[in-house]
């Protein structure tokens, strides 16, 4: 009787755990998942232009997604769709605090804040740049 409920007892522990690690690399699976999914946007000011650049964690171009800029009121500025390589870039309507929003479908999005001072600190780049080049003979 004894190895009855030794027996017993030891299949109700192997069930459980293989309940509990099968539910663990589940969760894992799903966390992994997500995250190669997650949204990454970025932005930059070069040349009087902003450009965008939009792409998935897991290495994956969002291609095709809509991009929005909005004004610091919210108003909708310009608007345009990332191409195969998840890129987009417009000439700001004006050099001040801007947002640049992605949405890629009704579950992933992201969102890049552009600001006054990016647009000084990307004019003096490309002053210097220019200085440079001028002075290498570049053109």
């Amino acid at each position: 009787m004894l190895n009855n409920c030794t027996s017993s007892s030891h299949s109700f522990i192997t069930k459980r755990l293989v309940f509990f690690v099968g539910t663990g690399l589940l969760l894992l699976s799903i966390a992994a998942s997500a995250y190669a999914h997650a949204t990454v946007l970025w932005c930059y000011v070069e040349n009087n232009r902003v450009y965008v650049e939009a792409f998935f964690m897991g290495g994956g171009k969002a291609q095709g997604s809509k991009v929005f800029v909005v004004d610091k009121n919210g108003k909708k500025l310009l608007e345009g769709v990332t191409d195969k390589e998840g890129l987009w870039n417009f000439k700001p309507p004006f050099q001040g605090d801007m947002t640049i929003v992605l949405r890629v479908d009704s579950g992933h999005g992201a969102e890049f804040e552009l600001t006054k001072q990016d647009f000084i600190d990307a004019a003096a780049e490309d002053a210097k740049a220019a200085k440079e080049n001028k002075g290498t003979g570049d053109k």
